[in-house]
């Protein structure tokens, strides 16, 4: 599971390598970033299903041997297409993965105290992988340009499957079966949202494309709502939505996900194209961002116990919300000596929000449920990751060309305006999100256990 979160930064640090080797255009670089967590996001929820039905170590091994095969496509590529199909296959093997790694883990505790330590320590690994991807691709993109960086998760997948026989159960659910309506109307969906958003980058909003793709993507979510509600073997159960809690939870794990993947995005094109550093003193220098994240998803947990669901995540967004408006305040010829506290709250703000998030969301439920509902959190996840790095990319790209067409002198300045435009959006995207838990979970008193699974699902939050 690391490995596919260590897929996402890893990307995102040889960005411009990858630029400067190809040649991409300012679209292509964001379909680069994007095809990953899109593909993720698209498949993800039948991903799910298929590990309750054919077995959740079976799928996971599956889904490790396909991002291998993906990350050989990409490490092998020599156009922006075989890219972006490296990417998108990557992603494939990730939404069998992600989704069966963690109906293993919560499947296997039945206590729910130690189901949530374990979610806890799932998340973390999660972490672990966003915070070595950044370190790990700035060591092969110095030593042995940027194809190199992909090969990690071919020997990881390796690994993998030759340890999963040996320390994995091969559970699932009986009477499970796919819903392929379903399934499709989803992947439509989401599939349509993105490419909308990120051709919005060359066609604008009014253009041909993004209007046609927004209009197929909200004529598909009707007809998903309208599959499920008439399925016996439903993709999600809707039912599942009308615990606040659970709503509340896919919301602000959708945010957290769009500002990390969106303003790392934002953070190594500022610092390789602004303040010209290289890919391995990015990697470095995020670690300020994704150190912070790891450790704090480690005792997420703890804080919730004393704190709260409900200020645990307020304060997680406020905090991310303010680390990027920090990060925005920099210019070109600020020091890394100045710029870092804004690092260190993002890092902070989206540890609060993983964890907690997870566990609000599997609190209470039973082992059938888990892979379902965990395949909705993965869902929404990835949409929001893949919305972050199109949403974000586009307003920084966006930005930077009209500034030129407008005259604008100096092109790393520039350049950096764009950034702080990208960054005030994350910014007012977390801010609102922040007023979500703040009006649906009313009881923050008891909101400790009940996000940790220690009170029965379907209690007043």
């Amino acid at each position: 599971m690391t490995m596919s979160f260590l897929t996402i930064t890893a990307t995102v640090s040889s960005l411009s390598a990858i630029q400067a080797d190809l040649g991409l255009s300012s679209v292509q670089l964001v379909w680069v970033s994007s095809a990953y967590p899109l593909a993720l996001a698209a498949l993800v929820l039948s991903a799910g299903t298929l590990g309750d039905v054919l077995g959740r170590r079976r799928v996971f091994q599956a889904g490790s041997l396909v991002l291998a095969a993906g990350a050989v496509v990409t490490a092998t590529a020599g156009s922006a297409g075989a890219v972006v199909t490296g990417e998108v296959v990557m992603g494939a093997g990730a939404a069998l993965v992600v989704p069966n790694s963690l109906a293993l883990v919560a499947g296997t505790f039945g206590d729910p105290a130690r189901r949530a330590s374990a979610v806890g320590v799932w998340a973390a690994c999660s972490g672990i992988g966003l915070a070595v991807g950044p370190l790990s691709a700035g060591l092969l993109l110095a030593s042995s340009g940027w194809h190199a960086v992909f090969l990690v998760d071919v020997v990881v997948a390796v690994v993998v499957l030759a340890a999963a026989p040996l320390v994995l159960p091969d559970t699932r659910v009986p009477g499970r079966v796919l819903d392929v309506p379903g399934t499709l109307a989803a992947f439509v969906a989401v599939s349509a949202l993105v490419v909308g958003v990120v051709e919005v980058g060359s066609d604008g909003l009014t253009g041909a494309v993004p209007v046609a793709a927004g209009a197929l993507a909200v004529l598909a979510l009707l007809a998903f709502v309208a599959i499920e509600r008439r399925s016996s073997h439903p993709v999600v159960d809707l039912a599942l939505f009308r615990s606040r809690r659970f709503t509340t939870a896919l919301v602000v794990a959708a945010v957290a996900l769009f500002a990390f993947t969106g303003v790392a995005l934002v953070l190594v094109l500022d610092l390789q194209r602004v303040h010209g550093v290289t890919g391995l003193g990015s990697g470095w220098r995020l670690l300020g961002l994704m150190g912070p994240y790891v450790v704090v998803s480690a005792l997420a947990a703890r804080v919730v116990r004393r704190a709260g669901v409900r200020p645990t995540l307020v304060t997680g967004l406020l905090l991310t919300a303010a680390g990027a408006l920090l990060a925005r305040a920099t210019g070109p010829q600020t020091s890394f000596a100045l710029t870092w506290p804004g690092y260190l709250l993002v890092g902070v703000g989206l540890g609060l929000l993983i964890a907690p998030t997870t566990a609000a969301a599997l609190a209470g439920l039973d082992a059938a449920r888990t892979g379902m509902a965990g395949a909705t959190l993965t869902t929404v996840r990835q949409v929001g990751a893949a919305l972050g790095g199109s949403v974000l990319g586009t307003v920084v790209t966006r930005g930077y060309a009209d500034r030129l067409r407008s005259g604008a002198g100096d092109p790393t300045a520039a350049f950096s305006a764009a950034v702080g435009d990208g960054l005030l959006v994350a910014v007012v995207v977390l801010v609102l999100a922040a007023a979500l838990p703040l009006l649906l979970l009313r009881t923050p008193r008891t909101a400790p256990a009940e996000a940790l699974g220690l009170v029965p699902e379907g209690s007043p939050l």
